[in-house]
């Protein structure tokens, strides 16, 4: 019955994501909405028999495996895609390291603020440091793996702006992975006096031992393979690192996926690595592994975990100080640096999307139990709300340039 219910599961996404893709929006949009379907907020109060037979909890164990070797071999791909600046770079970054630091600092507190007002409601049992800064963290991520696509399918991957977004959001996710690891540690700490020492020092030790490992024997060894033309012992090589790699991460409290962004980041250089795990991955990852990821996702948001109109206020609270710190952290940022009103506004809507990388973040924050259902249910709808508004946005504010350049001209 898994195989059936699991081919249940990539068809809803495809066709969720093909009807999203047609009414001009991104496919990872519909995608989510096909995890919603197939949850117990659409399905399971629909068709509650249906729901059971295609979606038991007796299954819900085997998704959550396959949806989390899902999650680390998304981390170890974006990892490739990110490089650091360094110094020769670092003066020319000036606009798009102040859109990043500004579209996460203002979230972020905003986010602290409203998790500080709504604990006593929302979630009154969990740990108050962990909840605060981890709903901080949550409103200030952006999605370089969506932003990318909408830049992609709206035709502005030459865009001056549209890079300006990609380099911010990508300093962005470094640093919101970077807090979030705090995060997770001080959560670990949290729940044990005796763990305080390990979730501290834990991760230092873990970066320390995975940049050795990789930089004295894997990066040589694959390198070696490459020159070979030998894929199948390259790729035996990659994946044993990345779980294992994941596995450390684990162990120390922290989530898996955190354990597969480093290896990506420390082997993008490996020769044609990349490529070549595009090939070999990427249609797997992206046709059955993120499908199940989603859906899994789906399973654990549910409607009537959030009761009354008091807790959907939180829901409006929320979408507003995460969509308006996002917008005006960037916009402000970008208006700092002499950019004109429009680009500056869309530069601030690129960088509203959120889509996976939020789903990976709110499914973090559930399994280390710092988020409660009605909340991780709440933050779900905001990231699609805010991920499906992306490209209307964008539209709009390209529209609006077309119309004020005749407008200059006729002037001048």
């Amino acid at each position: 019955m898994f195989l059936l219910q699991l081919a249940i599961v990539i068809l809803a996404c495809h066709a969720c994501g093909s009807v999203a893709v047609r009414i001009g929006q991104c496919r990872v949009v519909g995608e989510i909405v096909a995890g919603i379907l197939l949850g117990p907020t659409v399905l399971g109060v629909a068709f509650p028999a249906l729901h059971r037979f295609v979606l038991p909890a007796s299954v819900s164990a085997s998704l959550s495996q396959l949806g989390e070797l899902g999650v680390v071999l998304l981390m170890f791909e974006i990892g490739l895609h990110i490089r650091l600046p360094g110094p020769a770079k670092l003066a020319s970054a000036r606009l798009p390291a102040l859109v990043a630091a500004l579209g996460l600092a203002v979230p972020l507190v905003l986010g602290m603020g409203v998790a500080a007002w709504s604990r006593a409601t929302l979630a009154p049992n969990v740990p108050a440091l962990s909840y605060v800064l981890f709903c901080g963290v949550a409103l200030g991520v952006s999605a370089v793996p969506v932003m990318v696509r909408i830049v992609a399918d709206l035709g502005l991957s030459n865009h001056p702006m549209a890079r300006t977004a990609l380099a911010a959001a990508m300093m962005t996710d470094v640093t919101g992975w970077i807090l979030l690891a705090v995060v997770a540690s001080i959560a670990g700490a949290e729940h044990g006096n005796d763990r305080l020492l390990i979730s501290l020092l834990g991760p230092v030790v873990y970066i320390a031992g995975c940049v050795a490992a990789v930089r004295v024997a894997i990066q040589p060894l694959l390198s070696k393979l490459a020159a070979r033309d030998d894929l199948p012992a390259m790729f035996a090589i990659v994946v044993c690192t990345v779980l294992v790699s994941s596995c450390a991460t684990a162990s120390l409290g922290l989530h898996s996926a955190f354990g597969a962004l480093l290896p990506g980041m420390l082997l993008r250089d490996v020769p044609a690595l990349r490529e070549h795990w595009d090939r070999w991955f990427g249609g797997f990852l992206r046709t059955v592994l993120m499908p199940v990821f989603f859906s899994y996702a789906g399973l654990h948001m549910s409607m009537p975990t959030v009761t009354g109109n008091g807790e959907w206020w939180w829901f409006v609270v929320f979408l507003a100080a995460g969509f308006i710190g996002k917008f005006g952290g960037s916009y402000g940022a970008a208006r700092l640096c002499g950019l004109l009103p429009g680009d500056a506004a869309l530069v601030g809507s690129l960088m509203n999307a959120r889509g996976l990388m939020e789903l990976i973040v709110l499914s973090i924050g559930l399994q280390l139990r710092i988020l409660p259902a009605a909340v991780y249910t709440m933050l779900v709808l905001f990231a699609l709300v805010t991920t499906a508004a992306t490209t209307p946005l964008v539209r709009y504010q390209l529209r609006s340039a077309e119309r004020a350049l005749p407008d200059a001209q006729s002037q001048t």
